[in-house]
């Protein structure tokens, strides 16, 4: 994407000032030049809302990833007993938000294919200079610098009244150069809005409502999620939404991006536990967590930017894991990674209504997807309790979710099974190489893991043969 965009990116910049200093005046981004939403020369006001979709899916992306790393560097036996119960929840309110950005993720990927766009699971190598993005992107432990750089990117344009003498300390902290040194992700959505809006720039005849069979529903994606269900801070207690929208029309989309905006932003909703937004709920972990007198000993001393990728001094800014057993279960991470990004992927090509092979086909793929996020989630609880380089030293691996290659599906059905089957022999490797490496859970864990894996390779060479047997495909779920 990035030296598609290099020419634009003085224009796009000039159009976000603009946007800035229209809203101090109290007015709204589309009375910018002379009333009209400025489109940047070299596109079409149809494939600037493409561009725009695929720089909104790689901010969800990015930020789903960081608040999980996050989440995943609280806890560890230097816990007292009596801090255990609010680092759990804790680590609950930051696992939810991540999935809700999952979700706000897939309903990118179906307003691209409303649309008529390629989709966009891309995440890092971006351009940091590009006006949307909130920040660089980095995988820290959590401190309170990183929750408020969370409050600032998560922020409604103008503060709740409770919270507005607070503002320009949370903001200095997490942005030393101040406002300019970040943006709020509300922006891209605001402008997406305006655009998709505009008939005269987008004719309905840009809205494809026979994509809808082929885009990611909640009923796929987002069961057990409804009112909170599953990913509640405590027990009992309510969470906003996975939010997964699928659109038709103009107006389902605008509803998608009233959703998602509401869902990250809102201000206005502490009365209604329930429909806390991100805003709202990273101020309230804010205010605990920076209450602390010693917040370091919550989280395990994991490394920060854990790579595998190149040697040691490959890329600057980034901590290599050179401890060879670490090293092999962060590849194991990346891997399955990378297959939970090709089984989205590969869902959207197949469509849900056309016949029982290709509905069995989606289930398996996603079938699949769900257990992946599992399988995440298990290697990076493992991962945080290896060591780093030097065993004798108190530093701990982390997940590094590096990205392959390419996120590219083979242009053939045939060949995208087949690298379904690539990456499970790639998998089976490494299964073997860390067997015995991370105690009896480990061992339990890996046991299952490749039996599942046995049986899905089946299943994947039954359609690569022409012949589907999905076995068990569908099964009870949602995000992880």
């Amino acid at each position: 994407m990035r030296s598609r965009v290099t020419e634009q990116l003085n224009q796009i910049l000039e159009q976000s000032l603009k946007a800035r200093v229209n809203r101090a005046k109290g007015l709204s981004l589309d009375s910018a030049s002379s009333g009209t939403f400025a489109v940047p020369t070299g596109f079409s006001p149809h494939d600037y809302a493409v561009f725009l979709l695929h720089v909104a899916a790689e901010i969800e992306h990015g930020l789903l990833i960081q608040y999980l790393f996050a989440a995943y560097s609280l806890g560890g036996s230097q816990v007292l007993e009596k801090d255990r119960p609010k680092v759990v929840r804790w680590q609950a309110i930051l696992l939810g938000i991540a999935r809700e950005e999952m979700g706000h993720l897939i309903t990118v990927q179906n307003l691209l294919k409303l649309i008529g766009g390629p989709l966009n699971l891309e995440r890092d190598d971006f351009p940091w200079d590009l006006p949307f993005y909130p920040f660089p992107f980095a995988l820290e432990p959590l401190s309170a610098k990183l929750i408020a750089r969370y409050v600032c990117i998560e922020s409604p344009d103008v503060w709740p009244d409770k919270w507005a003498a607070q503002q320009k300390e949370i903001t200095k902290l997490a942005f030393p150069k101040g406002s300019d040194g970040f943006n709020r992700v509300g922006l891209i959505y605001g402008n997406l809005k305006t655009l998709l809006g505009d008939k005269t720039l987008l004719p309905d005849s840009c809205f494809h409502a026979d994509t809808l069979s082929y885009q990611a529903s909640f009923d796929e994606w987002g069961r057990g999620y409804a009112g909170g269900a599953r990913g509640a801070a405590t027990p009992g207690a309510a969470t906003p939404d996975v939010l997964i929208y699928t659109a038709y029309s103009r107006k389902t989309a605008l509803d998608a991006l009233d959703a998602i905006a509401e869902q990250g932003e809102a201000a206005d909703t502490v009365s209604q536990e329930k429909d806390l937004s991100h805003f709202e709920r990273f101020m309230e972990l804010y205010q605990e967590f920076s209450a602390e007198s010693e917040p370091s000993k919550l989280c395990r001393p994991i490394i920060s930017n854990p790579r595998v990728v190149g040697g040691p001094n490959a890329v600057p800014n980034t901590t290599y894991i050179a401890h060879d057993t670490s090293r092999y279960w962060a590849e194991l991470l990346n891997l399955r990674y990378r297959m939970l990004l090709t089984y989205l992927s590969h869902s959207f090509r197949i469509s849900g209504e056309t016949g029982r092979s290709e509905d069995m086909a989606r289930g398996a793929v996603l079938n699949r997807a769900f257990g992946e996020m599992y399988n995440l989630r298990a290697i990076a609880n493992i991962l945080v309790t290896l060591p780093a380089i030097d065993p004798a030293t108190a530093a701990r691996a982390a997940p590094t979710f590096e990205l392959p290659y390419t996120l590219t599906l083979p242009y053939l059905e045939r060949d995208v099974w087949g690298l379904h089957l690539d990456l499970l022999k790639a998998s089976g490797v490494l299964i073997s190489e860390v067997q015995g490496t991370a105690g009896t859970d480990g061992d339990a864990f890996l046991a299952s893991l490749f039996a599942i894996d046995a049986n899905a390779a089946k299943t994947f060479q039954s359609a690569l043969n022409g012949r589907f047997n999905p076995g068990t495909t569908r099964t009870p779920g949602g995000l992880s």
